[in-house]
Order: C-alpha cells, then structure tokens, then sequence
C-alpha cells in the first residue's frame, strides 16, 4: 500500500503551486496595464479622419508582416515630417487629432498609428512585437511615403517615448531591418518619458522593488539615450502624475538633450496645456 505523503510536504507542495500561479497572475497584470487596449468605437475613425485637414487613413506592415492601422496628416509638400509613436492608452483617432494640429502648427507631416492588437491592427501586442511596428512605420515613411531620414523626426509620447528611443537607437546601429538598409532620423523628441519599466515599478512597490523576471516589458530608455548620436529633445510636465517629472529630467541629462518642462503640466494633457511654449519651442528646435 502506498504510503501518503508527509502533511508538510502536501502543504509545501500547494503554496508552492500558489505562489507560482500568483507570480503568474502578477505578470499577466503588468502586461494588461501596459498594453490597455480602451473602449473605442474605430467604425468612427474613418469619418474622423476625414474631419481632419490633410488627413488620410494608412495601412502598412510591421517588419514581421503585422498588419498595422494608421493616419498620415498634414500637407505631402511640409518640409519637416514626423513618425509619431502613441502613448499606450491611447489610439491613432485621439493622437491623429492632436497631431494634426500639431503639424499645422509646426509646418509638418505626421504618421500616427496603432501598435499591433490595438484597434484596427492586426495581431498582440509585446514589446518586441511594438519595436517591429516601430521599425515598419519608419520603413513605410521613408520608402513608400517617399520622406527622407535627414528631414524626418521620431516623436514618442509615455510609452512611446520608450519605442521611440528604441527605433532611433535600431536606426543607428541598423538593426532589426534586415537586409534594408537604413539612414538616422533628423532627431528624436521625448514626451513624458520614462527611463525603465524597472524603474517605474520601483516607483510604484517602493523599498519591496519588483524583480526583473516579473516584469513583462524591459523599456530600458535610459541606457540607450547614452548612446544615441542625434539631436534630442524632451518635454515633461512638472505635474505628471503618470511618469514621474524626475525622470524626464533624468532622461534629458542623460541624453544632453535640449529641455522644455511645462509647469503646471500633467501627462496625457500636455500639448493642451502648453500649446503656445511647445509649438515655440520645437520649432526653434527644428531650425537648427
């Protein structure tokens, strides 16, 4: 008869199996909160487009063939184009709106897009899955839309400023494009950046930190910002109440980056809140 097994090891056997599935549970929260995917109704972003000046609906692909969603706004003839990575709970509807007077004001051409599984683009989104997204919207710029690197701009907002600072960085080494070769953008400008995932996890647990293995995403801008050999710019809201004021600020002394903070300023209302400075500023930015 087969003896049963000793009461501590039974117990020891189901708070392991506990843990496991809570440590389980926990990533699969981090990569929901990363990648919310909110209400929107997209059979609207067709007539939205349309409502906005020189706007157009773009298909394209990821450089692993993810079929993605996107708007180009602003005249073809604008001297100074923008690829424009969104934040992560946002959508091309609401950041196409923004850009698009964003472009007017600046003198420029903008590509927004939704990352994969977002919206109207195909597939799941990851972090390497967005970088790829990344990597085919700079493709589709500069290929097919016909834009030169040397007058386009990376521009990424919260999250996007991680994805952002990832393409500026695959763009310089010339990785992740394949056999295509490939030329620096003009610039990158950094909305509301973070530094790390890690980093804002440690914000959030405080002296019980967050171990990298529960982490679903590295977003580690911070160490590629170092290396990066190309005009940068940040932007940052003393009152973001997101990603913390202090690490825009560590993100631009990393970068030696010029500098735009917004007093006052929160996080998803930047450009509403300090419309006149931003405009002002990047395009002096821009100029030089």
């Amino acid at each position: 008869m087969k003896e049963p097994a000793p009461a501590a090891l039974a117990w020891s056997s189901r708070l392991a199996f506990v843990t496991l599935a809570l440590l389980v549970a926990v990533r699969m929260l981090n990569a929901a909160s990363m990648f919310p995917r909110l209400p929107a109704d997209t059979s609207k972003f067709a007539e939205k487009a349309k409502a906005q000046p020189h706007t157009r609906e773009v298909r394209f692909e990821a450089t692993d063939g993810t079929r993605l969603y996107g708007w180009v706004t602003g005249r073809d003839e604008a001297p100074r184009k923008i690829v424009f990575l969104c934040g992560n709970g946002g959508n091309v509807s609401g950041y196409g709106a923004r850009m698009a007077e964003i472009a007017q004001a600046l003198n420029a051409q903008a590509l927004v897009f939704d990352y994969r599984g977002y919206y109207l683009s195909e597939g799941s989104p990851s972090e390497e899955g967005c970088k790829r997204d990344a990597r085919g919207a700079w493709l589709f710029a500069t290929r097919t839309l016909g834009w030169k690197p040397e007058h386009t701009v990376i521009w990424g907002h919260s999250l996007g400023s991680a994805f952002a600072t990832s393409l500026a960085s695959d763009l310089q080494n010339g990785h992740g494009f394949g056999d295509v070769q490939v030329k620096p953008a003009r610039a990158l400008i950094l909305e509301s950046p973070l530094t790390s995932a890690a980093a804002m996890a440690q914000r959030q647990f405080g002296f019980l930190g967050v171990p990298h293995w529960l982490l679903y995403a590295d977003l580690d801008s911070l160490s590629r910002v170092k290396k990066l050999k190309l005009p940068t710019f940040v932007m940052h809201g003393t009152k973001d109440e997101i990603i913390p004021f202090d690490m825009g600020k560590e993100i631009a002394a990393a970068s030696g980056a010029k500098t735009l903070w917004i007093e006052g300023g929160d996080h998803n209302g930047l450009w509403e809140f300090g419309r006149k400075a931003i405009t002002a500023e990047l395009a002096e930015f821009l100029r030089e």
